[in-house]
């Protein structure tokens, strides 16, 4: 097999270029936030500032008596408690309401509204159905 001399010489020109970059641009990231805007940030926001307190919950409904303890922050809302609670008792949300001293929460009212505190006892109140209609 013969090759051709000049196409080899060809060849060895086009492999002695300078691939070095011999300028002096800089590269800078590419960034979408003007210099005004502050970058956004994809961690969750911080939770309002609240208090950590344990509270003991204890549910009558059904047989026997079940009572465990939570840590919960004094600025979540009942509501979002009441979630909690129904899922560790195994129980549907609009079966009961939350009850401390005798007060029924709301469940858009946080916990420090009721002023309740450390080693306080919330209790699991059926959800009554006296007044309704079954048709």
């Amino acid at each position: 097999m013969d090759f051709d001399n000049e196409f080899d010489e060809e060849f060895d020109e086009d492999l002695d270029e300078d691939l070095s970059d011999d300028s002096e641009d800089s590269y800078e990231p590419i960034d979408s936030a003007t210099p005004d805007e502050e970058p956004k940030s994809k961690s969750p926001s911080p939770a309002p500032e609240g208090k950590k307190i344990s509270v003991f919950f204890m549910s009558t409904i059904g047989p026997g008596e079940k009572k465990q303890k939570l840590l919960v922050n004094t600025c979540n809302n009942a509501g979002a408690i009441k979630e909690t609670v129904a899922n560790l008792f195994g129980l549907d949300p609009i079966d009961f309401h939350l009850s401390t001293g005798g007060v029924t929460l709301d469940e858009s009212s946080t916990l420090s509204d009721y002023d309740i505190r450390d080693g306080d006892d919330i209790l699991l109140i059926p959800a009554s159905t006296a007044g309704k209609y079954f048709v």
